[in-house]
């Protein structure tokens, strides 16, 4: 955040060479970020180490937010798939029942499709959707869901958006599947061929000595 702003804000201090202004932006967006994120928000004074060389008033650290604000218009918080995950989940499994797995696994499924360049088309909400629905397919219990139903649980929401972002996502899964069971089944034989080849290396046994006869008897 503060790389992004200081492009914006440092014309006004080019002449400044202490090192101050970036002191001031360091604790201005950490004063921004505890604001967004703390319930409890420390003071700006507690906010700055006593340490450092220069202290600023909270007057001075107001200003300076707002000047970050209109640097970045006011656009704090970037939405992403996750922010719709719990409240997708909870419109799937309204008991709770499965709350905790559908979470997870979407989030898994999320992961694994940011990687893919063909995602990019898709806006988060309508990713977040296909991926409940794509974890709500491997549940028993709520395998009768479709994109059609997953609609009605956002504004914004369009059937044909979800509908192909799941298709991709089935693909997605269905692939990782598919070669997590390819390589089990490469993993299986690899180990057959070694306990063959470890048993057929064994050293023979020995061979059995003869039993010398006795010696003939001369009467």
């Amino acid at each position: 955040m503060a790389y992004a702003v200081w492009d914006s804000v440092w014309s006004h201090w080019r002449q400044q060479e202490d090192g101050w202004a970036m002191q001031l932006l360091a604790v201005t967006c950490l004063s921004l970020a505890a604001k967004m994120e703390e319930t409890l928000v420390p003071s700006l004074l507690d906010l700055q180490i006593e340490s450092t060389r220069y202290i600023f008033e909270p007057r001075t650290i107001l200003r300076m937010e707002l000047l970050v604000l209109t640097a970045l218009n006011w656009r704090l918080r970037s939405v992403t798939p996750f922010t719709f995950i719990d409240f997708f989940a909870c419109k799937v499994d309204p008991r709770g029942r499965h709350m905790r797995y559908l979470i997870a696994r979407a989030t898994q499924i999320i992961l694994a499709a940011i990687h893919d360049i063909e995602f990019l088309d898709h806006c988060p909400s309508s990713m977040a959707a296909a991926a409940v629905l794509c974890a709500a397919g491997e549940t028993p219990s709520l395998t009768l869901l479709n994109p059609r139903l997953a609609v009605n649980w956002c504004i914004g929401l369009a059937e044909e958006g979800v509908s192909s972002c799941y298709q991709l996502m089935q693909q997605l899964v269905g692939g990782k599947r598919a070669k997590t069971t390819a390589a089990a089944a490469v993993n299986l034989c690899s180990d057959e061929v070694l306990s063959c080849d470890s048993s057929s290396c064994t050293t023979p046994p020995p061979p059995k000595r003869r039993k010398r006869s006795p010696p003939p008897v001369i009467t």
